[in-house]
């Protein structure tokens, strides 16, 4: 699913000149792990879009994922 550009969400990230486009991350993240031979699956990457747009934080997210591994 592609979001439009003129919805495209953008965050500030403290030391940057301009906002970064959050779709762009994205993909560039889903790309080295594929790269690294990972495959994270739609949970791993909605969390990291979560850590990106500080909608958690990195602490949150581990608690995440250790749930998760817990769970299984």
């Amino acid at each position: 699913m592609s979001i439009s550009r003129t919805e495209r969400q953008t965050v500030s990230v403290p030391g940057l000149d301009r906002p970064i486009d959050v779709e762009n991350v994205m993909a560039e993240i889903e790309k080295g792990q594929q790269l690294a031979s990972h495959f994270p699956d739609a949970a791993a990457l909605e969390r990291a879009r979560r850590v990106l747009t500080g909608e958690i934080s990195e602490e949150v997210a581990m608690r995440e994922i250790r749930e998760a591994f817990r769970e299984a």
